[in-house]
């Protein structure tokens, strides 16, 4: 053999190389990208909707106000109503407050609306409660009022005519006084409109029984001669119904024991004439054995 021998050199099988790890990675980077991609589309598509629903709600309130202001106008809505509207829908489309349009709303109510109404209210309530026009010193007074603050509302003005002597003067005074009314009639008045607190009752003197001729004689009681009316306050009519109610009862007693007494006469007379009857009956009676007595039947 040769000075050498064949060389042999054992080499280990490749084995391939592991990424999927580095796969795994691009992948989550690939979802992470496209998430970040979907997260600020969908940022964008809500930030323009968001845009254009404040674009949408600036837009319409131009026609939002000036629908309130005529409605203001027209007295269809309050003054806090319209401020209320206003303020409601600037939150709900997150639009600036509408201060500057709140005040153009105050100024119509207070200088084109408010004195209109204020003097419309005092003419009203002078004429539903007082029944008639109120004066231009009552006008002016009334409207002084309003203006200082002392009236927030014509319901004020109407709480303080109600309370004022020429209401008091004019209608009752209390539930008593509307009773009496009822029961009596209204209050007489004087020349000059006041109250007396006096009320004419008008009163049917033949609705009052009546004595019989012989009755009235054997009673020996006059009884009073009542007028067609009664005149006075509600205590002196109450008295003079209290005659009436003492006289009726009076002449039904009267009446009665007049009846009565007839009945009990003819009662006695009964019981006279059958006494008297009976002794008759009796005596003859007497008289008849007597007689008999007398014969002797031996």
């Amino acid at each position: 053999m040769g000075g050498g021998g064949t060389r042999v050199e054992y080499r280990s099988p490749e084995i391939p190389k592991d990424d999927s790890f580095e796969k795994y990675l691009q992948y989550q980077q690939q979802r992470e990208s496209i998430a970040e991609q979907r997260a600020a589309q969908e940022k964008a598509e809500r930030a323009a909707e968001e845009q254009a629903r404040k674009a949408a709600g600036l837009a319409g309130f131009s026609g939002l106000r000036s629908g309130i202001e005529s409605q203001l106008r027209q007295g269809l809505i309050s003054y806090t109503d319209a401020t209320g509207q206003l303020r409601d829908y600037a939150a709900r489309y997150d639009l600036t407050p509408p201060e500057s349009d709140i005040a153009s709303l105050t100024e119509i109510y207070t200088k084109e609306l408010l004195p209109g109404r204020r003097a419309t209210g005092v003419e009203a309530a002078y004429e539903e409660l007082l029944g008639r026009s109120a004066t231009e010193e009552e006008k002016s007074k009334a409207l002084e009022r309003f203006n200082q603050g002392y009236y927030s509302t014509v319901q004020d003005l109407k709480d303080s005519l109600v309370k004022g002597s020429e209401y008091q003067d004019k209608f009752n005074q209390s539930y008593l006084d509307n009773y009496y009314d009822t029961m009596f009639g209204k209050q007489t008045l004087t020349a000059e409109g006041k109250k007396t607190g006096q009320r004419t009752f008008n009163f049917d003197a033949n609705l009052l029984p009546s004595y019989a001729e012989a009755t009235k004689a054997r009673a020996g009681v006059v009884t009073p001669d009542f007028k067609s009316q009664f005149m006075g306050t509600p205590a002196e009519i109450e008295e003079q119904l209290q005659n009436v109610r003492d006289t009726r009862k009076y002449l039904y007693s009267a009446g009665l024991t007049n009846l009565q007494g007839e009945i009990d006469k003819e009662t006695q007379k009964l019981k006279n004439e059958g006494s008297r009857e009976i002794a008759r009956i009796t005596k003859e009676g007497d008289i008849y054995g007597q007689l008999v007595g007398a014969f002797s039947f031996s």
